[in-house]
């Protein structure tokens, strides 16, 4: 018997739930009640935030048996919850990654161009709640445009602005915070590179910087090996793991083959590697559209009700939604994820500063490094479907 259920009851599972029922509790309220997801709902902020701090507490050994003797006075983190915005970004991956792959911008770029794009509406609506007393004595042959900028006491300049704004879509204020933000999220975005790409340096020169004897060899692959295990365990680790070792592979490789080649074998990989990316962007935003496209039909269905509209119908549309919107979730951060380390390994192959001996040396560890990743990733989904079906 527990002390309190306020948490469970918060991710839906009962108060025995295992770590795993927990965090697939957590990943599907977390993709339905992010406030992206809901626009206009006052409330989401909240309920995101309430499912944050439950997961923060019954995802943790020590905090969730205090929870379970004392409730929920007694469990709270010493350092406070975290932000659920940044939380939520461990449902790919979360710290066990970050060595690998850094930390994932792209719910939090999507987050704040909303933010900003939607500044305008805000002004809108405030606006219109200004002006909704006067507008009876507006002058009767103008627009309804034109009576509610009168009525909310703008000059002439001022509503001619206005309008140009409306017509322009975003305003310039709006267009210079974006433009601002993309300048940040660009220099961000190549620090993150530098990092990486010092680290990945760190982990391969286990290998690149001995004899690279059988023995040595075996000892850097036995050690990639647990890691993988170790990682292989963390939300969407399989699918991390796949995505980062596929591109390790094809990086090293095109490499090793322009300089087997005299270039000409590395000039088609390059091509192929152009055509991987064509085909990741149209699948990332095909899946976005599909998700897009189920989220307004279930509105429509919601909007319309009736009869057939039971509980279960959209208890099923809402397991629908939360799959897909998932679905573009994990498309956009793995494009985010392949984007990021194809730069990576282009920096650390690329150098002009390294001889060409230790370039080539690095691509050999990619290779290894990379194999193991994508085959523990392919054995343990393997795995999982024999069970599945046994």
């Amino acid at each position: 018997m527990v002390a309190d259920t306020t948490y469970y009851d918060a991710l839906g599972v009962k108060p025995d739930a295992s770590e795993l029922e927990i965090k697939k509790a957590y990943r599907k309220l977390a993709i339905t009640t992010h406030p992206d997801k809901n626009p206009g709902d006052a409330s989401a902020h909240e309920r995101f935030q309430a499912v944050g701090e439950a997961y923060q507490i019954l995802s943790n050994k020590e905090l969730r048996a205090a929870y379970d003797k004392y409730g929920k006075d007694q469990a709270m983190p010493n350092s406070g919850f975290e932000d659920p915005s940044e939380f939520f970004s461990m449902i790919f991956g979360g710290e066990a990654f970050v060595d690998l792959i850094g930390e994932l911008t792209l719910l939090k770029d999507l987050t704040h161009t909303m933010e900003v794009t939607m500044e305008e509406e805000q002004e809108q609506q405030d606006i219109a709640a200004q002006a909704q007393e006067k507008l009876n004595a507006a002058i009767m042959d103008k627009s309804e445009e034109d009576a509610r900028l009168d009525a909310a006491g703008l000059t002439e300049e001022e509503k001619e602005l206005h309008k140009k704004k409306k017509r322009g879509g975003l305003t310039k204020e709006q267009r210079d915070k974006l433009e601002a933000y993309e300048r940040e999220r660009r220099r961000k975005r190549e620090e993150r590179v530098d990092t990486l790409a010092r680290k990945l340096i760190d982990r391969l020169s286990v290998w690149t910087e001995t004899d690279k004897g059988p023995e040595v060899t075996y000892a850097f692959q036995e050690k990639t090996r647990l890691e993988v295990e170790n990682l292989k365990m963390e939300s969407f680790g399989l699918e991390i793991l796949h995505a980062v070792g596929a591109t390790y592979v094809q990086k090293a490789t095109s490499f090793l083959k322009s300089q087997k080649f005299l270039g000409i074998s590395g000039f088609f990989s390059r091509l192929k590697d152009k055509g991987t990316l064509a085909k990741e962007t149209w699948n990332t935003i095909s899946t976005a559209i599909d998700a897009q496209q189920t989220m307004e039909e279930m509105a429509k269905l919601e909007e319309r009700g009736g009869e057939d509209w039971t509980d279960e119908k959209k208890a099923e549309y809402e397991r629908k939604v939360t799959g897909k919107i998932l679905a573009a979730a994990w498309r956009g951060s793995k494009f985010e994820i392949q984007g990021v380390l194809r730069d990576v390994c282009d920096k650390i192959l690329n150098d002009k500063t390294v001889r060409l001996e230790k370039r080539v040396e690095r691509a050999h560890a990619l290779v290894l490094c990379g194999n193991i990743f994508q085959k523990s990733a392919t054995a343990a989904a393997d795995a999982t479907d024999t069970k599945a079906h046994a």
